[in-house]
């Protein structure tokens, strides 16, 4: 359920030199490169201005796209000023259509993203070739997050062998690309023309969805967000497939055969393929992965698909953990809705409401609004939502069926943490009892006891949420029967929606 980094894809392969001993050299050698006057000692903690510091230097081109710094390291496969010109130049081309995406749902002045320049550095190294400039920035961007975004002290890796065998690795802020990864060099020019671009608006995605927030993100919500920005972007969903059969129908040719008087000779033979033959081009698959379908947000196949036995629901994706192409389908097309088609002007889309920057007290629990509130107010207030979110914790428990985390907070002697609605709340609370009256297991023990409930608490609103997202979509179906590309059709399907979002279930 949690909104996790992208999976290892290969595993670096390389001489046999010591972890620790390799982290530095390849540090040591980049810095010493860039900045031969030695202004930087990296026995010391690095932090932003001394990554920055290094990217600034020339052995990295730059340009600016928008809120994005894209920088390419002039060593192995892009050693050359004309190659890395060239990948330079590829990439800004490539990024430029997220540029307006970016301006709409991140346009504000300050914000997780808002108002921040986001690095994207672009390195081509094959390390089975002693080719080392992507370990060289993983290295550098480790020992710089040491005080950068929050990355490293959160616990999150990026000195580990499994990521430096990826095509990317990210922090918060910073996207570091080795195109020579399969994962992009397979793609040829399209990782560029689109694939980058993908990327981006996931680790954009990724970040308000984790930070901006608290709590479960569910994959429909996390994958939904990101191809909507990226259909939106490019037309086209990155992530899916085309998949065709060509059949030739059954055809003859004309012959000839028999005898021909003497002196004469027979007609040449045939040769070459066949005149007009007919080849029909079938599509197969799974259609539910159709990129053609993507950028009408696949709403014939949902519109269709709601006469089935169990057409798609984001309820039944709550209940069961499900998430299958035809989900992913759906919730890119309900995203649509929510931020384009049915947004209302009147208030604030969900990336404005996510695209704020958290703070975290001394209880230790982010300040970070739980994000079924945030999603339920993009949807005009869920009100079985709002109703659990203010039920005291004890009254919410019975209400979601988990009795047994009252008991265990009674046993433990903090009932009045139970009159309490919210989790920052009780945090709060556990951390003003004075030491002297309750221990560190208890206080280990309550805390978990928090976070368990709250996790109990999103589950059961996501559900309801769900049920919502269930009506506004058969209603804005039901008012369209095709994608809704008109002014009228639009409104009609925007009415539909927010009507069906007011009728409580």
């Amino acid at each position: 359920m949690f909104l996790a980094c992208i999976a290892a894809l290969a595993v670096l392969v390389g001489p046999a030199v010591p972890a620790k001993d390799h982290y530095v050299e390849s540090l040591n050698a980049l810095v010493s490169q860039a900045l031969p006057q030695g202004d930087v000692d990296t026995s010391a903690p690095g932090d932003r201005t001394s990554f920055l510091e290094v990217l600034s230097s020339e052995m990295f081109l730059h340009a600016e796209v928008g809120p994005f710094d894209v920088f390419v390291m002039q060593a192995d496969g892009y050693a050359s000023a004309s190659a890395a010109t060239k990948a330079l130049n590829a990439a800004v081309k490539g990024l430029e259509p997220v540029v307006p995406v970016m301006r709409r749902y991140f346009g504000g002045e300050d914000g997780l993203i808002a108002g921040r320049r986001l690095p994207i550095v672009l390195t081509h190294a094959d390390p089975g070739s002693g080719e080392h400039s992507f370990d060289q920035l993983v290295a550098l961007l480790d020992w710089a997050e040491a005080d950068y975004s929050g990355w490293k002290p959160a616990g999150n890796p990026i000195w580990t062998p499994e990521l430096r065998g990826e095509v990317t690795v990210r922090t918060w802020e910073v996207q570091l690309f080795n195109l020579r990864s399969p994962a992009a060099a397979d793609h040829g020019t399209a990782f560029f023309e689109h694939g980058l671009g993908y990327y981006s608006l996931a680790h954009i995605s990724a970040r308000v969805l984790r930070q901006g927030a608290w709590g479960l993100v569910p994959p429909w919500l996390a994958q939904g967000l990101i191809d909507e920005l990226d259909i939106e972007a490019y037309g086209e969903a990155w992530v899916g497939g085309d998949w065709w059969e060509r059949q030739t129908a059954g055809w003859y040719r004309e012959g000839w055969s028999g005898f021909v008087p003497q002196g004469s000779s027979p007609p040449p033979p045939v040769t070459g393929p066949p005149a007009d033959l007919a080849v029909t081009v079938k599509d197969s698959g799974d259609s539910w992965q159709h990129r053609a379908n993507s950028g009408n947000r696949h709403w014939n196949e949902l519109v269709a698909d709601r006469g089935s036995e169990a057409p798609a629901s984001f309820q039944f994706m709550a209940e069961n953990e499900s998430f299958l192409p035809r989900d992913r389908a759906y919730a890119r097309c309900m995203l649509h809705l929510m931020l384009s088609v049915a947004r209302d002007a009147n208030q604030p889309p969900l990336t404005e409401l996510l695209d704020r920057v958290p703070a975290t007290p001394p209880s230790g629990m982010p300040d970070a609004e739980p994000i079924t509130v945030l999603v339920s107010r993009a949807l005009g207030g869920v009100p079985a939502v709002s109703d659990l979110e203010a039920m005291p914790m004890s009254v919410m428990l019975d209400e979601i069926a988990h009795p047994e985390i009252s008991e265990q907070v009674e046993e433990l002697g903090a009932d009045d943490m139970l009159d309490l609605a919210d989790h920052r709340e009780q945090a709060e609370w556990l951390y003003r009892q004075p030491l002297e009256e309750m221990d560190w297991d208890t206080r280990n023990e309550l805390w978990r006891l928090i976070l368990e409930a709250e996790y109990y608490q999103q589950l059961a609103e996501w559900e309801l949420i769900g049920a919502s997202l269930d009506r506004a979509a058969k209603a804005a179906f039901g008012a369209s029967a095709t994608y809704p590309k008109r002014d009228a059709t639009q409104n009609r399907v925007r009415k539909a929606y927010w009507d069906a979002l007011q009728v409580q279930g």
